[in-house]
């Protein structure tokens, strides 16, 4: 019975529960289907609005001169930027500058707005009426727009600008070739908020321009106003005479236009500007017709030299090293000319590559070239060496004048070692430079201390290569020695006979060690057997291998030979030297005067 009254219970509250379910889901299809609709209704309002307005209009009229404006142009739809063509703007006369492009999209009260903007900058250089044309996009057109520019006082221009610049010039009449430095100023107003920007170079086509130095940043106050100043300064070389007007910089950058802005702000807060300085006029004349020599104009010209060692005698075959230091005021440092020295044919010369460098200094650019070159005598005396000089042209007085270096007398004594392996050492080619502000590394043989040495890394490294060769003309020596005590021993070892008598010699020519030494490059062995060949078969005088050139004939092969074997150890840049070219010079020279070579001493076996 129980069972039986559940029953209809169980039913109408399952139908109940059935028929809620189906009013729950028919009301939820009815409300998807009115936001279906009322998006439609959107969509088609955007659609039938796109694209039916192109508005052009600029933030100021009149403007001045070298004044900045933005001309804004506004579409009524969401459109890619690059749909707007802008190449028109370039038929107004007005200078282009930085432009940018936003777009927005707002709903207010169930109605759907969509924009594109683009802000352009444009500036006028020269008062007068200026026209805007027409801009087209998807056949929509915006109406043209006349711009008055008037003149206006310099100063009262610069105060209504938030970035303004300047340019001037130290000189504004030069010669051919004369460096005159210009200085270009950017100046920002204290409520400026830059976020970016850019400044170009000047531009002018006969003449090099390069900048000098960092930007500085400094401040100057204008009608009561500190302006933030940016100080860039340029080194202008004119390559051709007449009159030329020196381009401008010019800025492109964006300020923000929102004081109050967080992070949460987006980036249509940025108002583009750009601004343009003053263009400059220059007058370059040509040389003068009674110049003659190279040609080289400047304030000021120096030609200083240094010795290394600096003393009043030098050994035959001891390394001198002679350095020029050429100064020139308002000069490209390409423009100076590389100094060499002059020398009698006893000595052999060893150019090093020449360093250049400019900077300002005291508002002036200064530049300087350093050459340096490694001289050895080859044979004892006094020498004079010529004077050493260079015409240049005083912009200051407009006439020639002469840098000079005096004659000087230096004397040449024998040498007093039997052997130049060491002589390597006595090389610091070191030069001075304005970037290291005329410090110099010291020569490995008066370094004070061990730190003094490690701070010059040439001088560790000429060091090293003297320590080298030494130690390998000690072992060659200790080698020398035994074997010599040897040969002794096994002697007195033997029964004594009368007619025998051992006889210790000097070390003597070993062609097979010579031969030994090109193949394996090594240096040591190849210069003490040449000492050694030229004391048997050419002159007991010959002391090293200077001493050795000369008295061959200076044009041979082996005397080449010996000369790169030389640069290869005496010059700066080290270079490579092949000992099998020097072996191949030294048969043929042989062959060809007729030498013997092959009078050895039995006594002694060959040092291998």
């Amino acid at each position: 019975m129980v069972t039986h009254k559940l029953a209809p219970i169980m039913q109408n509250s399952i139908d109940m529960e059935y028929r809620t379910n189906v009013n729950n889901m028919n009301k939820f299809t009815n409300q998807w289907l009115i936001f279906c609709l009322i998006l439609s209704c959107f969509l088609f309002t955007g659609i039938s609005r796109a694209a039916t307005e192109l508005s052009a209009s600029v933030d100021r009229n009149p403007v001045m001169e070298n004044e900045s404006f933005v001309l804004q142009l506004v579409v009524n739809d969401s459109v890619d930027s690059d749909e707007l063509d802008l190449s028109p703007l370039q038929q107004s006369g007005l200078l282009i500058g930085r432009s940018n492009t936003s777009s927005q999209t707002q709903i207010i009260n169930g109605s759907i707005s969509k924009s594109t903007t683009w802000n352009v900058v444009m500036l006028a250089r020269n008062a007068g009426e200026y026209r805007i044309p027409a801009l087209e996009i998807n056949g929509v057109k915006s109406q043209p727009i006349t711009v008055q520019v008037v003149k206006s006082n310099a100063q009262a221009g610069e105060q209504s600008q938030p970035i303004f610049l300047k340019n001037s010039i130290e000189n504004d009449a030069l010669y051919l070739q004369q460096t005159t430095k210009l200085v270009t100023r950017l100046y920002f107003a204290p409520n400026v908020d830059l976020q970016s920007g850019t400044l170009t170079d000047p531009s002018l086509d006969s003449a090099f321009i390069k900048q000098q130095g960092k930007d500085t940043e400094t401040s100057e106050i204008i009608m009561g106003t500190r302006y933030r100043v940016i100080e860039r300064i340029y080194a202008v070389t004119p390559q051709s005479s007449g009159e030329f007007t020196i381009t401008s910089p010019t800025f492109n950058g964006e300020i923000s236009t929102d004081r109050r802005r967080s992070v949460f702000s987006n980036f249509g807060s940025r108002k583009p500007v750009s601004s343009i300085g003053n263009d400059i006029t220059i007058t370059v004349a040509p040389i003068p017709d009674d110049y003659s020599g190279s040609w080289l104009p400047s304030d000021l010209v120096q030609l200083h030299e240094e010795w290394q060692p600096n003393k009043d005698s030098y050994e035959v075959g001891e390394p001198i090293t002679r350095t020029f230091t050429l100064t020139a005021l308002n000069v490209n440092e390409e423009q100076l000319p590389e100094i060499k020295g002059q020398y009698p044919s006893d000595f052999n010369m060893y150019p090093d590559q020449s360093e250049s460098h400019s900077a300002v200094r005291q508002n002036a650019v200064v530049s300087q070239r350093v050459s340096s070159e490694a001289i050895v005598a080859n044979k004892a005396g006094t020498y004079t060496l010529p004077e050493v000089t260079l015409n240049w042209f005083n912009t200051q007085t407009n006439r020639k004048e002469t840098a000079t270096i005096p004659a000087k007398t230096i004397t040449i004594v024998a040498s007093s070692s039997k052997n130049d392996n060491t002589l390597v050492s006595n090389i610091p080619l070191q030069s001075q430079s304005l970037e290291n502000g005329g410090q110099q590394c010291p020569a490995p043989e008066v370094a004070q201390n061990e730190q003094e040495a490690l701070s010059c890394p040439e001088t560790v490294s000429l060091s090293i290569n003297s320590w080298l060769l030494t130690l390998s003309g000690w072992i060659a020596w200790l080698i020398t020695t035994l074997l010599l005590v040897l040969k002794l021993k096994a002697h007195r070892n033997r029964p004594q006979q009368s007619n025998t008598q051992v006889n210790v010699t000097e070390p003597q020519f070993d062609k097979s060690a010579l031969k030994k030494g090109c193949s394996e490059n090594n240096v040591s062995v190849v210069r003490s057997q040449l000492v050694l060949w030229a004391k048997e078969h050419i002159s007991d005088e010959v002391d090293n291998l200077q001493s050795l050139l000369g008295k061959i004939d200076k044009t041979t092969e082996l005397a080449t030979e010996i000369r790169r074997l030389n640069q290869s150890q005496y010059g700066r840049q080290k270079t490579d030297w092949n000992g099998d070219l020097l072996w191949k010079a030294y048969e043929n020279y042989a062959r060809d005067t007729k030498v013997s070579t092959n009078k050895l001493n039995d006594d002694l076996p060959p040092l291998n």
